[in-house]
């Protein structure tokens, strides 16, 4: 980091560390431990550009529209490299027209002013070369009362770009703080302006939010707001429910959200696992298919928020399938391990830990499972492994032609694995001779034994 400080010095310019990563510092973090690393500047963006490449550092372009550079910091690994790292000129003024997800930027003149556009005094720190801070709007002395506060007029922080909302939320998750009155008031009055906002910007925020160690007080503090109405209408469903039926699902939900951890699929499952209880409750039995009921809202969240589809639609399979671990009993036979597996593919491992959170109380029974798997695993018998060229042994053994009827074969023989009828990573020659002692009702379809 010397190095940067010290070219940008060379060239007259003014070089600040800003952000996160100084009040991440400020509350004890070492530098090591810091892997992204924000720096504002006096320099316009070629020039910035220009001094990274004096110094042969790799640079990659983040937005010089915007004012920003990105580079690489590279060196000792122990020391926390590789870094990323991104500069912006001094900025005034910094402002989203609605439903975009790229600011509108006016540059600066000075240090003071950039931080004065900030959001919160935490992250309205810079430091300079020497380690000194520059804190103008005393965030060091918030970070120490455990504060969020806006910088300036909160109305005005908010209406300058309505996503703060979201990230007076985040930060509570993420830090413990508590925002103060005034922000909370303001939050209040311009949660509806979260309509005027990317819902990719959404999405950023609410992902760091559910897996943040404090998330319950965050989503408390949306719900007060209004805010949680605009963004997760689902959720204050399921709180109003609660309340008018005197349930506990809505604490349950905040308390398991905490416990899932910073697993990002299982986070979002663990806040939405119970949203489909309202819809079901009339149902016989109550709550009858609530966890299909889950999925299906969540769907519409998928859609809203823009997740990516290989996440959205993980959150959706682990939504319909949260009972299924639940299910799990010592009595179960290899065969339903396997089983349980195969149908749950690369979710099994997020159910699992999903049934925890649901059920604290099953966590050893659940382990049992998760061993037993690990078991299966290391024996090559978990998931049915079949030889290459099977395909070309049974077609030449049964007199086929290649088309449907192979594959039917090998489906057949795969769920005879999944039984534990036959060993998995058998030879062609044995699988063969397995289906012909076995003579299941597919092999009278083949040539060499069906009827002429």
């Amino acid at each position: 980091m010397k190095r940067l400080f010290d070219a940008f010095d060379a060239a007259g310019e003014e070089l600040f560390l800003v952000g996160g990563a100084v009040r991440d510092l400020a509350m004890g973090k070492t530098y090591e431990q810091l892997d992204d690393l924000d720096f504002a500047t006096s320099a316009l963006p070629r020039v910035t550009l220009g001094l990274l490449r004096k110094i042969r550092l790799s640079t990659y372009d983040v937005g010089m529209d915007f004012g920003t550079v990105g580079a690489t910091l590279r060196g000792p690994r122990d020391e926390g490299y590789p870094k990323d790292v991104q500069i912006t000129t001094y900025r005034s003024a910094e402002n989203y027209r609605r439903g975009s997800r790229h600011p509108v930027v006016s540059f600066g003149t000075s240090i003071d002013e950039d931080l004065w556009r900030r959001d919160f005094s935490i992250n309205s720190i810079a430091m300079n070369a020497h380690g000194g801070y520059v804190d103008p709007y005393n965030g060091l002395a918030d970070i120490q009362a455990r504060v969020l506060r806006a910088v300036g007029d909160p109305r005005e922080r908010l209406a300058e770009d309505p996503l703060r909302i979201l990230r007076i939320a985040r930060f509570m998750a993420k830090l413990g703080f508590e925002p103060h009155p005034e922000l909370r008031v303001a939050a209040t009055e311009r949660a509806n302006w979260l309509l005027d906002i990317a819902r990719q910007r959404w999405l950023q925020e609410m992902s760091k939010l559910v897996c943040g160690p404090a998330a319950p007080a965050a989503l408390t503090f949306l719900l007060e707001t209004g805010a949680l109405g605009i963004i997760l209408p689902e959720l204050v469903e399921l709180a109003r429910f609660s309340e008018a039926t005197g349930a506990s699902f809505w604490d349950e939900t905040r308390e398991r959200t905490q416990r899932a951890g910073s697993d990002k699929v299982l986070s979002w499952a663990a806040l939405f696992a119970d949203t489909g209880r309202p819809w079901t409750a009339a149902s016989h039995p109550p709550f009858h298919n609530h966890a299909v009921m889950a999925s299906l809202l969540f769907k519409g969240v998928s859609r809203r928020f823009h997740f990516d589809n290989a996440t959205g639609e993980a959150v959706e399979h682990v939504l319909s399938q949260q009972q299924r671990a639940l299910d799990y009993q010592p009595s179960w036979t290899d065969a339903d391990v396997r089983r349980f597996v195969r149908d749950l593919g690369d979710n099994w491992r997020t159910v699992i830990d999903l049934g925890a959170a649901l059920e604290t109380d099953r966590k050893a029974g659940l382990e049992a499972l998760r061993e037993r798997i690990s078991k299966l695993d290391a024996d090559g018998q978990l998931i049915p492994e079949l030889p290459r060229g099977l395909g070309g042994v049974l077609m030449k053994e049964l007199q086929l032609r290649p088309g449907p009827l192979v594959g039917e074969v090998v489906d057949w023989l795969t769920e005879q694995i999944v039984d534990g009828a036959i060993a998995s990573r058998l030879s062609a020659d044995q699988y063969v001779a397995h289906l012909i002692d076995v003579s299941p009702q597919i092999l009278a379809r083949t040539p060499r034994f069906g009827r002429d």
